[in-house]
C-alpha cells in the first residue's frame, strides 16, 4: 500500500485507517472524492462515486480491503455523482448483510433504483452508527444542498466527511488545501450558487461546529487540515449565497459569483452609508466596472413638478427644461421597447456629447410608482449578452433606492437654500439685505486688503421718496422700490453685490473697481434712469431719481468706516441738489 499524498493513482491514507480512494478526472474542476474507512469486515465506503470514477475507485479499494469487506455504504445525499457507482458495486459483492446508510429523505428517492439493499436511516437510529469498535455520528445539514443532506463524523479520527459543504471548484487538483485564502476563493464559486441562503448555511455550520473537528474531507475540492478549519468556517458564515435567487438561468458560475460579490458591495454602499448618491456614485460605478465598461449613469426624475437630471458626469442635480409630460412619454417608450439596449447620442434632445450603448430602465419612488428613467451608459463597443441583462436587472432597484435618497437630499438642500435665500434677501425687492451685508462685506474687504485690488462702496438713496409715498401711497412706493432694484440689477456686473440697506437706501459693493470707474458707472445708470419712462400707473408714469455717495477702500479704513464715508458722500450729494453722485 502507498501513502504518498501526491500519488493519485493509488489509495492515500489521510488519517489512521481512513483512505482517499477517489479518481482525478482530467481537466475537470469539479472533482468528486470517495473515502474508505478501513474497519475489517465492517468497512465503510462514503459517497461511492459515479460510473465515471468507479473503475479507479474499485482498484484503489482493493489495495486496502477486499470489496466484500464493505458492509456499510454511506450516501450523504442522492445525486448521481455519488450514487451511480453503487449498482456495479452491489452487482459484484451482493446485497446480503449490507446497509445503505442515509437520511430518510434520501432513502425515499434511492429506493427507486431497486438495488435490493436494506437501508439504515440515521434519523431512526439516534444519528449514529456503531460498526464494531468504530462509531460514526451524523449531522443533519438540511438544504445544504438537499432537504435530507447529512455530514458524517468519525469519532476516532475526528474527520468530518462534509458532503458538498466546503467543496470547491479548483483549477489544478490538490488533495489537501495549502492556502486557505486561495481555497476560500475557490469555495465561493461553489457555494454562492449551490447553497440557498446564509441563514441555512449558518444553521448547518452551527450543527457542524458542535463536533470537535480534526479534519474536513469534502466530496469536492480539497481536504482541509485542522488548523485551517476555523478560518474557512468563519468566512463561509459571511458568504453571500443563493445567487440564483438573483440570477436565474445563467451558467457562467464564475461570472455569477463575481456579479453577486459586486451586487453585495453595491447594496452595502446604497443601504448602509449616509452620504449622498453623488458622493458614492464613483464607488458604485467602480464596482460595476468589474463586470462592465460602465462610463456614465444618467437619471431623469420627476421632483415636485420639475424634471431633474442626476448625472454621474455632473457633480450636482440639474433642473431640465423637460416637462413631466415628456418624461412620462419617455417612461412609456422604455416600457414598450423590444430590445434591452440601444445606442444613444442624446436623451429627449439633451445631448450626451458622444455615442453610448445604453441600458434604460424605469425607476420607482417609495410608493412604487414610476417616477423616472435611468440609463446605464456603456462604452460604445461594450457587448451586453442576454445573460448580462439578468445581472443588470439586479442593479435597477438599487439605483431606484439611491434616487429616492438623492431626491430627498435634493429637496432638503433646495428647502435649505430657499430658507437661506429668505434669510439673506429683502422680501420686497429680492435684493440682499443688511444681514447678508454684515456677512459678505468683511469677507470682500479682507480679500481686497490681502490681494491689493481696489474695492469701492456706493450708497444710493431715492430722491424725495417720502413725497412719492405721500402722494401716491405706499403701494406705489413699493413699486418704485422694486422697479429701482430691477433697474440696478440689469445695469450692474455679476461680480457686484447689491443690497437694500434700509428704507429707500441701497448699497453696492464693487470689487476690482476704482472710484473713478465706479463714478462713471453710477453716472451712466443715473442718466439711463432719467431717460426711462418710470413706473406706469393707470393715471400717468411716475418718474424718480437717486443720489449716490462713492468711496474707495484705503489702508486705514475698516468696512464700517467705508460704509460711513459712503453715507457721508451720499448726503453731500443731497445737499448739492440731489440727482447726482459725489466722491
Amino acid at each position: 500500500m502507498r501513502n504518498r499524498h501526491d500519488d493519485y493513482n493509488h489509495a492515500i491514507e489521510i488519517a489512521a485507517g481512513v483512505w482517499w480512494v477517489g479518481y482525478v478526472l482530467p481537466d475537470d474542476p469539479f472533482q468528486c472524492h470517495v473515502y474508505l474507512i478501513e474497519n475489517g469486515e465492517e468497512s465503510i465506503l462514503i459517497d461511492p462515486g459515479s460510473k465515471l470514477t468507479w473503475d479507479a475507485t474499485r482498484r484503489k479499494i482493493l489495495e486496502i480491503v477486499p470489496l466484500e469487506h464493505i458492509r456499510y455504504i454511506v450516501c450523504q445525499h442522492q445525486d448521481p455523482d455519488i450514487t451511480t457507482a453503487i449498482e456495479p458495486l452491489l452487482e459484484e459483492i451482493g446485497t446480503e448483510g449490507r446497509r445503505l446508510v442515509t437520511h430518510w429523505r434520501t432513502a425515499t428517492l434511492l429506493r427507486h433504483y431497486d438495488w435490493g439493499i436494506d437501508f439504515y436511516e440515521v434519523d431512526e437510529n439516534g444519528w449514529q452508527l456503531q460498526a464494531q469498535k468504530r462509531r460514526l455520528e451524523f449531522v443533519l445539514t438540511p438544504y445544504m444542498h438537499f432537504a435530507g443532506n447529512i455530514c458524517t463524523y468519525d469519532t476516532k479520527t475526528k474527520i468530518l466527511f462534509s458532503s458538498d459543504i466546503f467543496g470547491a471548484f479548483t483549477e489544478g487538483f490538490k488533495l489537501f488545501v495549502e492556502d486557505p485564502r486561495l481555497y476560500f476563493e475557490q469555495m465561493k464559486l461553489f457555494h454562492t450558487h449551490y447553497m440557498p441562503s446564509r441563514e441555512i448555511v449558518n444553521h448547518g455550520l452551527d450543527a457542524i461546529e458542535e463536533k470537535e473537528i480534526g479534519m474536513i474531507a469534502p466530496q469536492h475540492g480539497s481536504i482541509i487540515p485542522e488548523e485551517m478549519v476555523p478560518f474557512l468556517v468563519s468566512r463561509l458564515r459571511k458568504l453571500d449565497v443563493g445567487i440564483y435567487l438573483h440570477f436565474s438561468g445563467y451558467k457562467n458560475v464564475q461570472r455569477l459569483t463575481k456579479a453577486n460579490e459586486v451586487l453585495s458591495k453595491v447594496i452595502e454602499q446604497v443601504t448602509f452609508t449616509t452620504t449622498t448618491a453623488y458622493e458614492k456614485i464613483g464607488t458604485v460605478m467602480m464596482l460595476m466596472n468589474e463586470l462592465f465598461s460602465l462610463e456614465r449613469v444618467a437619471c431623469f426624475s420627476s421632483v415636485d413638478g420639475k424634471v431633474v437630471m442626476f448625472d454621474s458626469s455632473i457633480n450636482h442635480p440639474v433642473e431640465t427644461r423637460l416637462s413631466e409630460k415628456e418624461l412620462f412619454a419617455l417612461i412609456e417608450r422604455v416600457l414598450s421597447r423590444k430590445t434591452a439596449t440601444e445606442y444613444l447620442e442624446e436623451i429627449v434632445q439633451i445631448p450626451l456629447h458622444r455615442r453610448y450603448l445604453a441600458y434604460p430602465f424605469i425607476t420607482y419612488n417609495e410608493h412604487h410608482s414610476a417616477n423616472g428613467v435611468c440609463f446605464f451608459l456603456f462604452s460604445e463597443d461594450e457587448i451586453i449578452e442576454r445573460e448580462d441583462v439578468d445581472i443588470l436587472k439586479n442593479f435597477r432597484k438599487l439605483f431606484s433606492i439611491m434616487l429616492i435618497k438623492e431626491i430627498g437630499y435634493y429637496r432638503m438642500q433646495k428647502e435649505r437654500s430657499e430658507l437661506m435665500q429668505k434669510t439673506i434677501t429683502d422680501g420686497l425687492t429680492k435684493l440682499y439685505n443688511r444681514y447678508y451685508l454684515d456677512e459678505i462685506a468683511p469677507k470682500e474687504f479682507n480679500k481686497a486688503k490681502r490681494h491689493g485690488y481696489p474695492l469701492s462702496v456706493v450708497m444710493l438713496d431715492l430722491d424725495n421718496f417720502k413725497e412719492i409715498n405721500d402722494r401716491y401711497g405706499h403701494d406705489i412706493g413699493d413699486l418704485v422700490l422694486k422697479d429701482f432694484a430691477k433697474f440696478l440689477q440689469r445695469n450692474l456686473r455679476e461680480s457686484d453685490f447689491l443690497f437694500r440697506y434700509g428704507g429707500e437706501e441701497f448699497l453696492i459693493l464693487m470689487p476690482f473697481t476704482a472710484r473713478e470707474d465706479v463714478f462713471n458707472v453710477i453716472e451712466r445708470i443715473r442718466k439711463s434712469l432719467k431717460e426711462k419712462r418710470g413706473i406706469e400707473t393707470l393715471e400717468k408714469p411716475i418718474g424718480y431719481t437717486f443720489s449716490a455717495g462713492i468711496i474707495q477702500y484705503s489702508d486705514e479704513d475698516s468696512i464700517r468706516e467705508l460704509i460711513r464715508k459712503s453715507d457721508e458722500r451720499l448726503y453731500a450729494a443731497k445737499r448739492e441738489g440731489r440727482d447726482r453722485s459725489a466722491m
